[in-house]
């Protein structure tokens, strides 16, 4: 499960389960992630969050195999409104792939950086036939300028970290055995940002996503012949 810990004013989150894990978005795993993001709020004094995780992957996103719960995908969505709009900055240390619903998560963070060597950030939904429901496709638009967000979302581009980064899709890279202490002092330089007013600016400018992302769609896995409703 997520492990928890500090480092000065910035909090570490490390969403693996395993090292050789795909760390994937279980209802388990929503839950803890909920609750860390609780847990640090809680703090006093300025903070950040830096969001990371071991091994190949950073996420290989949710389970198919739960889309058919409602509760799954409604759970995933108000975690990421809670992310996007959280008082605290966030920076993403993206250690290995980040595929479909990892990427959705990381473009609710503030900044992001990916380690420079290995790894992909991508939306397959296209390819694996999941429509995006209104509220994870308004976070792309949000994050994303029209036309990365059309690669990304339309054409399902995978970007390694110099055409991510030259995308605006990340804010860096790093060697990875260098990508966390990367992360730690950009999260460093922005924790006295951390409060009521920093939620607030975000509540404003992601106002209309953070709605999108609390009604009620369901994720599904269409074939060529339904039509592309979530």
């Amino acid at each position: 499960m997520p492990e928890l810990t500090r480092r000065g004013d910035v909090f570490v989150l490390d969403i693996s389960n395993t090292p050789d894990g795909d760390h994937r978005f279980t209802y388990d795993r929503i839950a803890a992630l909920d609750a860390a993001l609780t847990e640090v709020e809680s703090s006093a004094g300025p903070a950040a969050l830096v969001i990371t995780a071991q091994g190949k992957f950073f996420s290989n996103g949710l389970v198919p195999e739960l889309f058919v719960e409602p509760g799954y995908t409604a759970s995933y969505q108000r975690l990421l409104a809670r992310f996007l709009v959280t008082e605290l900055p966030t920076v993403g240390a993206l250690n290995g792939h980040t595929y479909a619903g990892a990427l959705l998560f990381a473009l609710a963070f503030d900044e992001r950086y990916a380690r420079t060597e290995r790894g992909f950030l991508c939306l397959p939904e296209a390819q694996i036939k999941v429509p995006f429901t209104t509220g994870l496709a308004a976070v792309v638009m949000a994050r994303l300028s029209p036309q990365v967000a059309h690669r990304a979302m339309v054409l399902s581009h995978r970007f390694d970290a110099v055409s991510a980064l030259e995308a605006g899709l990340i804010d860096g890279s790093a060697p990875v055995e260098e990508l966390l202490e990367t992360a730690v002092a950009r999260a460093a330089e922005l924790a006295p940002l951390r409060g009521p007013v920093l939620a607030s600016i975000k509540n404003a400018r992601y106002a209309g996503v953070v709605d999108s992302l609390h009604r009620t769609e369901q994720l599904t896995i269409a074939t060529d012949s339904e039509g592309a409703t979530a």
